[in-house]
C-alpha cells in the first residue's frame, strides 16, 4: 500500500497522463490539419474554375474583338479598293482619248510608242480591259503568244461571261498549238454567244485537228446553214466523211464545191477517186 501513494508511483502516473494528453492533442491537430487541408483544396478548385471560365470569357471577348477588327479591315479595304478603282469623270475621258490614240499608234505601226501609252493608261485603271486588250495585241505581234495568253486568262478572272476574252484567248492558245484547250474554250464561248459563228468555224477546224471528226461536222454544218458557199468549210466535211469511211457523203459535198469552182482540178481528182471506190465497193457487194 505504500508502494501506490510513494513518490515514484506519483511520477509515473503522471507521465502516462501527460502521454495521454499529447496524444489527443496529436490527434486533434491532426483533424484540424486534415480538414483545413480539404477546406483549401476545395477553395482551390473552385478558385480554378473559376479563373477558367473568367480566361475563356476573356478569349472570347478578345476573339470577338479581333473577328470585329477584321471585319472593319475588310470593309475599309473594300472601300479602299472601290475608291481607287472609281475615276474621276476627266480621267475616264482622258483614258477614252489615250486609248484612241493607242490604236492609233498601232495602225501605223509605231508598237513602242503605243506600249509606252498603254503602260501610263494602266498606271491609272489597271483593269482597264481595253487597254489589256491592246497589250495583249502587242504581244501577239511579237509572237509572244504565252504572255498574251496570260492576260486574257486574268481578264476572264474577272469578267468570265465575256465572249470577246474567250475569243482571244482561244486564238492565242491555238497558235500555240494547245488544241484541246482552245477547243473547250470555244465550247465555253459557243455557250454565251451561240450566233457568233467565227466561234462555230474554229470549232469545226480545231475538231478535225485533233481528230473529232464527226464533232467537227456538227459544227461545219451549223456554219454553213447561214454559208452555204463556203469552199474550205464545205471541203472540211467532205475530208471528216472520208475519215469516217462515208464516202457518198463526201461526194455530196465534193460536188457543192465543184459548182462553185468548177476549175479546181484538185476536187475534180477527189471525185473521181471517191466515185471509183464506190463503184468497187459496189462491184465486191456484187460478186459476194
Amino acid at each position: 500500500m505504500d508502494f501506490f501513494f510513494s513518490a515514484t508511483f506519483v511520477k509515473y502516473e503522471i507521465a502516462f497522463l501527460c502521454i495521454n494528453l499529447f496524444y489527443i492533442a496529436f490527434h486533434i491537430l491532426h483533424s484540424l490539419y486534415y480538414s483545413y487541408r480539404k477546406l483549401l483544396t476545395f477553395i482551390g478548385k473552385k478558385k480554378t474554375a473559376e479563373r477558367i471560365i473568367e480566361e475563356q470569357e476573356e478569349r472570347f471577348l478578345q476573339e470577338e474583338k479581333l473577328s470585329k477588327t477584321t471585319e472593319d479591315k475588310e470593309v475599309l479595304d473594300k472601300k479602299e479598293t472601290e475608291k481607287k478603282s472609281v475615276l474621276s469623270g476627266d480621267e475616264k475621258q482622258y483614258l477614252t482619248e489615250l486609248i484612241k490614240t493607242i490604236k492609233t499608234r498601232i495602225a501605223r505601226g509605231e508598237f513602242s510608242e503605243a506600249r509606252a501609252r498603254i503602260i501610263e493608261g494602266l498606271s491609272m485603271d489597271k483593269f482597264n480591259k481595253d487597254l489589256n486588250c491592246l497589250l495583249a495585241s502587242l504581244y501577239e505581234k511579237d509572237r509572244d503568244y504565252k504572255k498574251a495568253e496570260l492576260i486574257y486568262k486574268d481578264l476572264i478572272l474577272m469578267n468570265d461571261t465575256d465572249p470577246e476574252l474567250y475569243l482571244k484567248l482561244g486564238f492565242a492558245l491555238s497558235i500555240q498549238g494547245k488544241y484541246e484547250i482552245a477547243y473547250e474554250i470555244y465550247k465555253r464561248l459557243l455557250s454565251l454567244d451561240e450566233h457568233n459563228i467565227e466561234t462555230v468555224d474554229m470549232l469545226a477546224n480545231l475538231g478535225h485537228q485533233l481528230g473529232h471528226h464527226s464533232e467537227s461536222n456538227e459544227y461545219a454544218y451549223m456554219f454553213l446553214k447561214k454559208n452555204p458557199h463556203h469552199s474550205d468549210i464545205l471541203y472540211l466535211t467532205a475530208i471528216n466523211h472520208i475519215n469516217l469511211s462515208e464516202r457518198t457523203l463526201a461526194l455530196v459535198s465534193l460536188k457543192k464545191i465543184r459548182t462553185i469552182d468548177p476549175y479546181n482540178s484538185k476536187i475534180q481528182e477527189l471525185i473521181k477517186k471517191i466515185e471509183l471506190e464506190l463503184e468497187l465497193e459496189n462491184n465486191f457487194k456484187i460478186e459476194e
